[in-house]
């Protein structure tokens, strides 16, 4: 009986918001259908390819607005992911995941690791990795997706 009760209460319970604040305090999306394709980048202020990545995501979000850009640091405290933001200048929203929700969602397999998702949420896209290999690839993959 309690178990069903459990489940019960499970099933009816409101779906979890999949939005996490940003270092601007205004709560991000980073999961379910958006306007447009969303880049979410997995980093960290003690992961040092990370470093090279973000100046760049920076510009892509600058020069292509139709593309949504979210850094997700998976820091261990706040501080590391202020400390990317404020070193770096960044103006992209940079979320701390300090439970690490959005890290066990889409299961980063190394550091940094960028994950593309469509319109509808899906995840279309991922990479591991800062070498302009991947860079590329990943640039000319939303080239494509967005037809630019």
């Amino acid at each position: 009986m309690r178990r069903a009760a459990l489940l019960l209460a499970l099933l009816l319970a409101p779906p979890l918001a999949a939005a996490e604040t940003d270092q601007h305090g205004v709560a991000q999306g980073w999961a379910g259908a958006s306007s447009g394709y969303t880049v979410l980048d997995f980093a960290a202020s003690w992961c040092t390819p990370c470093w090279s990545v973000l100046p760049r995501l920076e510009k892509l979000a600058a020069e292509h607005p139709e593309v949504r850009v979210v850094v997700v640091s998976v820091d261990d405290k706040v501080s590391g992911r202020d400390l990317l933001v404020s070193k770096l200048k960044l103006t992209i929203p940079v979320l701390w995941d300090g439970k690490h929700r959005i890290a066990e969602h889409y299961r980063p397999e190394g550091m940094p690791h960028t994950v593309v998702l469509d319109p509808a949420g899906n995840v279309v896209y991922r990479h591991t990795g800062s070498g302009p290999k991947e860079w590329e690839a990943m640039v000319a993959f939303l080239a494509k997706a967005t037809k630019r």
